[in-house]
């Protein structure tokens, strides 16, 4: 429970850091209306992309195209699994090329919500996974759990920023 909490408080302070560095507005904490229309943000294309960006990710990690699924990665993206702290691009590339020895079978997001921050230049999914491996025997072994991926909107294209998952 501590080591989820941990966890939580980093993803936590991750957001509020992207979210504080922001520049405000002269009328954002006003009752006039900004004169940048914030409306003209598509939540749903967004969500779409985000889930398709997603699921092209991990059809790519399970293709073995790790290198291919980096691009949906900030360069300095914080990975955070199995009690270590992956900091980059290469060390999320090193550490999926790894885990491509037990031989994934089949990775998939039973539930998936993806919420947008108020300037809609950060966004959170967060949902459950079921995943099949070979164990070193050879026979398979599924296992489930829930992940929580951070992702920044980039020039108009999402890049996880911070990616965390658990297992019971």
């Amino acid at each position: 429970m501590r080591r989820a909490d941990g966890i939580t408080m980093l993803a936590v302070g991750c957001l509020l850091s992207v979210g504080c560095n922001r520049t405000t507005s002269e009328t954002a904490d006003s009752l006039t209306a900004s004169t940048t229309a914030s409306t003209s943000f598509d939540e749903s294309a967004a969500r779409k992309q985000i889930l398709s960006n997603d699921s092209a990710r991990t059809r790519l990690v399970l293709a073995k195209h790790v290198d291919s699924a980096m691009t949906y990665y900030d360069p300095n993206v914080i990975h955070l699994a199995s009690g270590k702290v992956i900091r980059g691009v290469s060390g999320v590339n090193n550490l999926f090329s790894e885990g491509m020895k037990s031989n994934p079978r089949d990775f998939s997001y039973p539930s998936q919500t993806v919420d947008f921050s108020n300037v809609h230049s950060v966004a959170w999914e967060y949902g459950t996974y079921v995943q099949t491996v070979d164990a070193p025997n050879g026979k398979p072994v599924t296992a489930n759990g829930t992940f929580l991926d951070v992702w920044k909107n980039v020039g108009g294209n999402w890049k996880i920023i911070v990616e965390t998952s658990s297992s019971p």
